[in-house]
């Protein structure tokens, strides 16, 4: 395969299960074995169903090949992934050295571009006071929906944009989850972030028109600063490689020239926390938080707590996008030839109570879905490939 420059996954590493060898991309494996058309489906769902808190119970996709996701390791005498935590540096916590170490991670993108996702809640306005703070100039990208259950985001998001040099709030309701899912770009396996990658793209085009370079998230901030944390880092949980997404950033920001990132996925950001809240049980209101940073983020969110429900979202993103859905499905099942895109298998599933929020019910959908756009995907690419090879040939000049 030639044209497949576009399609990079710097992020991601594979293992030869059989060799042992570990290689950047398995790209020419793919399409030399075709191996979408054998893949273990049934294993990318119980991979989404696991969860992506700790990957380490995650079986390969593809039998042949293991993937190792960023942080992730291969451990020669268990011989199966690991997903390791993180142990924090313990110290004194204080605000000066949360605010020295949240310096040094901006002054990292001295001379770019900032941007900032503005998400109206109070991971990424914390983002934004400390900007401030710093002086540091920054623009704001985010997604404004008109839900009524968002409306103290909303609000949030007009105070915060009301300082901000720049700002580009796109309206959700075009870039629902399972929008535009036909133009996801083929990838290297099953992913669950593909759902979204309208969003996402929807973002960084919005960067791109503000001049950013660099859009900084609030990934990992309910882990930070809602869990308990023990007295002895030896028991802390958290792991950072997970707070930033590598599919956008792969298949989405990079091709537009941006860094995305999570703030709180800097080790020593997630230092400086565990040193403030050492010995702290299970706060989900962050409270804790919304006091000691009340000089960084609006009144609102200091004073108050809330909590917005995203499911009617996901719900009006999976509706809207049902007839999509069957003719993506419809075509894995040709191209696969395999039982787990049966028709009826995806009826069961989108004939329930939708409205039930039943996070299994949706695990399920999200990992057919996902797994059908993926071989689409990979399908679109060798017939793009075998038409740029068909022209070639009877254009030999070219």
């Amino acid at each position: 395969m030639n044209n497949i420059t576009n399609t990079e996954q710097r992020s991601l590493r594979f293992r030869n299960s059989i060799s042992g060898v570990e290689v950047d991309s398995i790209w020419h494996h793919l399409f030399a074995e075709k191996l979408w058309r054998s893949a273990d489906f049934l294993q990318h769902e119980d991979n989404v169903i696991s969860g992506y808190r700790d990957r380490t119970p995650w079986k390969p996709v593809l039998t042949s090949w293991v993937t190792l996701e960023p942080g992730m390791f291969w451990d020669q005498e268990t011989f199966c992934t690991v997903d390791p935590v993180y142990r924090p540096v313990c110290g004194a916590g204080t605000m000066e050295d949360f605010l020295a170490v949240a310096l040094r991670f901006f002054e990292c993108f001295n001379g770019r571009r900032i941007a900032v996702q503005l998400s109206g809640g109070f991971d990424s306005s914390l983002i934004i006071g400390l900007l401030r703070h710093f002086g540091i100039p920054y623009f704001l990208v985010g997604l404004r929906s008109d839900r009524y259950e968002f409306r103290t985001e909303r609000y949030v998001q007009e105070k915060l944009a009301s300082a901000a040099e720049s700002v580009e709030l796109i309206n959700e309701r075009n870039c629902l989850p399972y929008r535009d899912i036909n133009a996801v770009p083929p990838h290297q396996v099953p992913d669950l972030l593909s759902l979204n990658f309208s969003q996402d793209d929807a973002m960084a085009r919005a960067c791109r028109r503000l001049g950013a370079d660099v859009l900084l998230g609030g990934g990992g901030g309910d882990n930070l600063l809602a869990e308990a944390v023990p007295e002895s880092p030896d028991l802390c949980e958290w792991r950072p490689q997970i707070f930033t997404d590598p599919f956008p950033v792969d298949m989405v920001y990079k091709p537009h020239g941006i860094d995305f990132l999570s703030f709180f996925s800097d080790h020593g950001i997630v230092d400086a926390i565990y040193r403030l809240r050492c010995g702290q049980g299970f706060d989900s209101t962050k409270r804790w938080a919304r006091n000691f940073f009340s000089d960084f983020v609006p009144s609102e969110l200091s004073n108050y707590t809330y909590c917005a429900d995203f499911w009617g979202r996901d719900i009006d993103g999976l509706k809207d996008a049902m007839p999509l859905i069957r003719e993506i499905h419809s075509s894995a099942a040709e191209s696969t030839g395999s039982e787990y895109f049966a028709s009826e298998r995806l009826e069961e599933l989108l004939n329930q109570d939708l409205l039930q929020s039943d996070k299994l019910l949706y695990n399920r959908i999200d990992a057919r879905v996902s797994s059908a756009l993926w071989v689409n995907s990979l399908e679109r690419l060798l017939l793009s490939n075998k038409m740029t090879q068909d022209q070639a040939n009877s254009h030999p000049m070219i």
